[in-house]
């Protein structure tokens, strides 16, 4: 299947690859506002896999005007409601901060944060890859990016916030991490969206978060 080179995040061609592949486009999101929206993956890890990301093309979160990062953590809390709520279930959050293009695993240069019910605990497989992380809330409006290094993010209420220094990784680092986790070596977005239990994830899950996640 041949994707679009164009960012498929950005406001003017963010429906393009859902498109090219005959899933959900217009439905597929579940909030928006001037700064950010909130997205069904296109290829979802498990049920309930939404994305926040800015409307702006930023490389990360990290680097986020503090005015953005604000709405975001609004947001954030309104997703833990709302999957204790639909999945009983705590949320996972990660990203691949990429600094330069291409870099922490990233396979798209648009700031995404992942949203997933807690069904995988990776602290321990980072820290045997990666070494050992440091506590950092990424979307703290007091804490400035150094855009010197990337990053991998990860936040959960078991495990807190924390933040790895990394140099390139591999695209799609820790979507792999975690399909492995269910015994599975079909990782890649590209390949798995088209999957019959990921299109079906991916209506599911429009089907439960529609009109659930918003803020004022």
């Amino acid at each position: 299947m041949k994707y679009s080179n164009e960012c498929p995040f950005c406001t003017e061609t963010r429906y393009i690859n859902n498109r090219l592949v005959n899933l959900p486009a217009e439905e597929a999101i579940l909030f928006e506002n001037n700064d950010i929206y909130v997205r069904v993956d296109i290829s979802p890890l498990c049920l309930g896999h939404v994305l926040i990301i800015t409307n702006k093309h930023y490389l990360n979160f990290f680097e986020l005007p503090k005015e953005i990062k604000i709405q975001v953590s609004k947001l954030k809390e309104k997703i833990k409601e709302v999957y204790k709520e639909i999945y009983n279930s705590d949320v996972l959050f990660f990203e691949h901060g990429s600094a330069q293009s291409g870099y922490a695993g990233a396979s798209i240069d648009h700031a995404h944060l992942h949203c997933i019910p807690y069904e995988f605990d990776l602290t321990d497989t980072l820290n045997e890859k990666l070494g050992q992380a440091e506590e950092c809330n990424i979307l703290s409006p007091e804490k400035k990016f150094n855009n010197e290094f990337s990053y991998i993010y990860i936040e959960s209420e078991k495990n807190g916030n924390k933040i790895y220094r990394v140099e390139k990784l591999p695209s799609q680092f820790l979507r792999r991490e975690v399909f492995e986790k269910q015994g599975s070596q079909e990782y890649k977005w590209q390949e798995k969206c088209i999957t019959l239990d990921s299109v079906k994830n991916s209506k599911k899950t429009i089907e439960d978060l529609k009109d659930k996640i918003f803020i004022e």
